[in-house]
């Protein structure tokens, strides 16, 4: 469908950075255009990078929960999917004694928080 999510961020920054370089617009406003326009990318730059990660991260968890990870298509679909397969994670880590298995998903927990995009 177009345009696309990426195209309609990029849209958006290019109108900011033409509304933040108005010769005529006031300081603090051309401050709050400029603070808009970094939000608008960073958003484009997270929303690139949540798809790939989260069909990663979801391979992870279930590899970690010795489930089948049937794969999802849409953001919506493997985000929910996501969040269902750490709800079992945290569910199974509370359970784990000490050992090799909690260590292995400790591991990820804190792995996964370097590498989250979003």
């Amino acid at each position: 469908m177009r345009p696309t999510i990426d195209e309609q961020l990029t849209g958006a920054s290019r109108l900011l950075r033409l509304a933040e370089a108005d010769p005529e617009i006031a300081p603090g406003v051309a401050g709050l255009v400029r603070n808009a326009r970094r939000l608008v990318e960073q958003a484009g730059t997270a929303w690139s990078a949540a798809l790939p990660f989260l069909r990663k991260d979801n391979a992870r968890v279930a590899a970690l929960l010795g489930v089948d990870e049937p794969g999802t298509t849409g953001l919506a679909e493997t985000a929910r999917r996501n969040e269902e397969l750490r709800e079992e994670l945290s569910r199974r880590i509370r359970a784990l004694p000490p050992g090799p298995e909690r260590a292995a998903i400790g591991s990820y927990l804190r792995s996964r928080v370097d590498a989250d995009p979003t």
